[in-house]
């Protein structure tokens, strides 16, 4: 698959790589500093509609925002940030989107979204959160990523007429938050539970903008996923040119070059995928879905060799706080398993690969 960006969404990507360089430093700064920061560069609105202070882009240009996040290491509050102003953006209502999106775009509100139980599964019948008819919620909303640093949370919600994600001021009586300790260093987290808090429901147009958003937020993880592989496979090659051995530099041996070959041609292959899966989400493509399973199940398998490779090729360099590989190890495992890794997604494309056989070849085996 070879898909190409257009000339302004490369330029996109570079000026986000560039300002993260110019900017690394503590990968857990304040989050409400950060988001306005990136507020100010635009990050936060790229789908959030013009009228709400956003770009009014579409999620490819998002993807290539969060390819840039992952390829710096961002911290992770702001793919969080960005996440949260992509669903409320799915929001009908432009009272409402005055009202949350457009102080979120500026960076005056900092939300992170909520929309499955711990260990819950990666579609509606992982939400653990219910809803009552006038709009208060009870129940486990998972660990939420920066929940405690958060103004506002997008918290899904089972309701009589299927699940709905509903808007949660973090201050009230009755939002309960207990830190835990995340794999990776970049980002906060909370257990988060509700009783009896009383919300502001999300109005949709249609009832499938759940899936919706559960496979806009899956292409996003994905591209953050690229961007930290392709970054991690360059740091890996710039240290193989450099360390000797045996009188040789290690990246001249044939068995490295040959695992260092295959990880870019599956990167280079999956991070094309990923491009062509946000644009049939923009364009309305029937494949746009089915799509979204195949890449995140091969870009999971992706991180965890590159991972792997990352480690084992900086020897015990890649075991050091010192170094960044620990950082792309940590990224590269909570990417895989976020929103559903190749466990998670193969049956759901093996059952499409069925039913397409059946529909080509109704009443036998082909």
């Amino acid at each position: 698959m070879d898909f190409e960006l257009t000339d302004e969404q490369v330029a996109m990507g570079v000026a986000v790589r560039r300002w993260l360089t110019d900017h690394a430093g503590d990968p857990r700064p304040a989050p409400g500093a950060l988001c306005r920061a990136a507020a100010g560069l635009g990050w936060l609105g790229v789908t959030a509609p013009v009228g709400d202070g956003g770009l009014g882009l579409g999620l490819l240009d998002q993807a290539v925002v969060a390819e840039a996040l992952g390829a710096g290491l961002a911290p992770a509050s702001i793919g969080t940030a960005v996440a949260a102003c992509d669903v409320v953006a799915t929001s009908a209502d432009p009272e409402q989107r005055a009202r949350w999106l457009a102080p979120m775009v500026a960076g005056e509100l900092v939300g992170s979204t909520a929309l499955r139980a711990e260990g819950g599964s990666w579609d509606r019948h992982g939400i653990g959160v219910t809803a009552t008819a006038g709009g208060r919620l009870d129940g486990d909303a998972g660990i939420v990523d920066h929940a405690e640093d958060a103004d506002v949370l997008l918290v899904a919600a089972g309701t009589g007429d299927g699940p709905a994600v509903f808007v949660v001021e973090t201050a009230q009586a009755g939002v309960s938050t207990h830190g835990v300790e995340p794999v990776d260093p970049a980002m906060r987290a909370a257990e988060v539970t509700l009783t009896d808090v009383p919300a502001e429901r999300v109005r949709w147009d249609d009832d499938a903008t759940f899936e919706r958003i559960v496979h806009r937020l899956t292409v996003l993880v994905a591209a953050d996923l690229v961007g930290a592989a392709g970054a991690a496979l360059r740091t890996t090659l710039d240290h193989l040119r450099l360390r000797r051995q045996f009188g040789r530099a290690i990246g001249s041996f044939q068995a490295v070059q040959h695992e260092l070959a295959e990880l870019h041609v599956a990167w280079t292959t999956i991070t094309d995928a990923v491009w062509y899966t946000a644009d049939s989400h923009d364009a309305g493509r029937p494949d746009a879905a089915l799509m979204t399973s195949v890449v995140k199940s091969r870009a999971a398998d992706l991180a965890r060799e590159t991972a792997a490779a990352v480690v084992q090729f900086h020897g015990a360099t890649g075991f050091s706080w010192e170094h960044s590989a620990h950082r792309y190890f940590k990224r590269l495992h909570r990417d895989a398993y976020d929103f559903g890794d190749s466990d998670w997604h193969d049956p759901i494309i093996a059952a499409a690969a069925i039913a397409a056989d059946a529909e080509q070849h109704p009443g036998g085996v082909s």
